[in-house]
């Protein structure tokens, strides 16, 4: 019998990155596209670089995916809260302290004016009396006394119009203030996140000027982008949500509860805010040195984490500018609806 050897060829499929990247995409499953291109964000940060050549049906851009990460529900939550806020708060309360008063002031004078009525008609009854007693003037005739208790009537009518007119504008500039404030709290949760998204090409510039040997550098921003989105679109809720409620704390009825805290309290609050989003970057910066293939660090709390250091002044940068640009705003809408 004779033996063949036969010598059997295996051959091994060596895929693409692209082609992973493509497989890695169609395993997603799911209803919502957001969550799926998230999934292979996290999982996959080695395979991130070949999604514009990939042409994923479904996978969207950076700037698009940042937007309904971030920026669409940061701009929905503080819109519902404004809508809650409007009518709230200090300035509320000091216009309804400012109607309760002018009423009152109002019931006084029209009481004099009521009494001085009552007073006429008690005279033009009198027809046998040759005097007549109003206030403290004594010994007045018929036309006296009524010449006297009109003048009273008027300047009472005086009275109430100078009242109505105090409170009109004291209100009227009570609500520019409140519409001017309540625009600056609901809008400044909506700056952070517009500052998260536009501190992309500065930190663009930031890693480019520190790590222009790397290839990716080019497209930090869009890396930057991919990660502060997926690491942060919980996170982002929460500080919105949080933001909300703080700088609106009077409309929400905590405001008892902020001025307990005290001032110390509240440092510690907006330092945990503060902890709270240096985390964030912290988390995301670590992701950006495996997807960006950046050279590892053994430390990455360490001060050469530029990664962190860039992504941590680009935003500050960013929401230092836009920041005023909503406070200036919200002073213009004070001066256009307070009384001239």
């Amino acid at each position: 019998m004779e033996l063949e050897l036969q010598s059997e060829i295996e051959f091994i499929e060596v895929k693409s990155p692209i082609d992973r990247f493509k497989e890695q995409w169609a395993k997603q499953t799911g209803g919502i596209s957001f969550f799926r291109q998230r999934d292979v964000i996290l999982q996959n940060p080695d395979l991130v670089q070949y999604a514009e050549f990939a042409g994923a049906k479904g996978w969207a851009q950076p700037l698009a995916f940042a937007l309904k990460g971030l920026f669409v529900a940061a701009l929905v939550l503080s819109a519902f809260s404004w809508l809650i806020t409007k009518d709230e708060g200090k300035s509320a309360d000091l216009i309804a302290a400012t109607q309760a008063e002018l009423e009152s002031q109002l019931k006084t004078e029209q009481g004099i004016i009521d009494a001085a009525q009552f007073d006429i008609d008690r005279i033009e009854k009198a027809r046998n009396r040759a005097s007549f007693k109003v206030a403290l003037s004594n010994h007045l005739t018929k036309e006296e006394a009524f010449a006297q208790l009109n003048t009273i009537m008027e300047q009472a009518r005086k009275t109430q119009e100078q009242y109505t007119y105090r409170a009109q504008v004291k209100i009227q500039n009570l609500r520019a203030a409140g519409d001017g404030f309540t625009l600056a709290a609901s809008g400044t949760p909506v700056v952070v996140a517009l500052a998260l998204l536009f501190a992309a090409p500065v930190f663009r510039r930031f890693m480019q000027a520190s790590y222009g040997r790397c290839r990716l550098a080019g497209q930090a921003d869009s890396y930057y982008l991919y990660y502060v989105s997926s690491r942060g679109v919980w996170l982002n809720l929460a500080l919105v949500l949080v933001l909300n409620v703080a700088l609106s704390n009077s409309a929400y009825g905590l405001g008892g509860v902020v001025e307990g805290m005290g001032s110390l309290g509240r440092i510690l609050f907006w330092l945990a805010m503060y902890s709270a989003l240096l985390y964030w970057f912290f988390v995301v910066s670590k992701d950006l040195y495996k997807a960006m293939q950046l050279p590892g660090l053994r430390d990455y709390t360490a001060l050469e984490n530029k990664v962190l250091l860039w992504m941590h002044n680009s935003f500050w940068m960013v929401f230092v500018v836009f920041e005023i640009v909503l406070l200036l705003l919200a002073y213009f809408v004070y001066l256009m609806e307070k009384a001239r």
